[in-house]
């Protein structure tokens, strides 16, 4: 009741012109949330359909219902030998494993970067800046031939090529660490707690909201990644790899609608937890960084 009022009062200060724009930034993000809508829509109703079906009526309502369709996607998507059910979770043990060593990876980096002083750190600040806004061209044959020299190539342990501790996550976390008063540290050690205890006990916990936001960005991205697993695991493919390639063999197999199945289906996954955590999302996190 107290929510309501208050949301009232805000609106009855708003002058015309700030209601105005209100309102049309409001009908705009309606407009453009409605085609993301439609289109999801459209590709469960095309899930149902035949492949001629689909390609001669795109637009309508099927002929017939073909609900086995969604079905049938488990045993005729495959790539190298793998099937869907395989696909599903290795996207999973790589999202899992490639969000949380990203995310904390650059959380790490970003607390001993704000609350330590040591020789090289701001140079990791400058290589952090020029590795986010300097586009480096031709990088995929080095890269390739290092991971293949750690053993990364068709192995899980290509996770521990996420943990690099730079890109966009450093500096949101650099941004929460300096916002957070010195006073909780300083308090610790009169308590005789180590850096570690500071940092486990203290500060993590703390970024709770921030790191949660963090992890469902980073796990969306890293499920709809599929150039990672076509190019440095082909044994090891993700779903979204083999959406991709069964993609580009529709002139020979010609199943349109067990490519539009797959697709709805890999969607659900990042839909649910975007829907799960979208406030934690929205809460801490704005395009220019931190919100306060």
């Amino acid at each position: 009741m107290g929510f309501k009022t208050s949301r009232r009062n805000k609106i009855k200060q708003r002058g015309g012109g700030e209601i105005a724009v209100f309102t049309v930034a409001s009908v705009i993000f309606f407009i453009f949330a409605l085609t993301y809508i439609v289109a999801f829509l459209w590709g469960v109703i095309a899930g149902f359909k035949t492949h001629s079906d689909l390609i001669l009526n795109p637009f309508s309502f099927p002929e017939s219902w073909h609900p086995e369709n969604y079905l049938d996607v488990f045993s005729l998507l495959e790539v190298n030998g793998v099937n869907m059910l395989g696909m599903v979770l290795n996207s999973f043990w790589l999202v899992a494993g490639g969000a949380t060593l990203s995310v904390f990876g650059a959380t790490f980096m970003a607390y001993a970067v704000t609350k330590f002083d040591f020789f090289g750190k701001k140079f990791l600040v400058v290589v952090n800046i020029i590795i986010m806004t300097l586009p480096i061209i031709g990088a995929l044959p080095s890269r390739y031939r290092l991971f293949s020299a750690f053993g990364f190539i068709n192995s899980p342990t290509i996770l521990l090529a996420y943990f690099g501790g730079f890109g966009a996550f450093n500096l949101y976390m650099c941004a929460f660490f300096r916002g957070v008063s010195p006073t909780y540290s300083e308090a610790a050690k009169i308590d005789g707690a180590n850096d570690f205890v500071i940092l486990f006990r203290i500060m993590l916990p703390l970024a709770k909201g921030i790191l949660t936001a963090l992890l469902i960005m980073e796990a969306v991205s890293i499920w709809n990644d599929y150039n990672t697993a076509l190019v440095y695991m082909p044994k090891l493919p993700t779903l979204a790899t083999g959406i991709y390639l069964f993609n580009t063999e529709m002139t020979y197999r010609a199943r349109m609608d067990i490519l539009m199945a797959a697709t709805i289906i890999s969607a659900l996954p990042p839909m649910i937890l975007y829907g799960l955590g979208h406030k934690s999302i929205l809460k801490n996190v704005s395009l220019g960084g931190i919100k306060g």
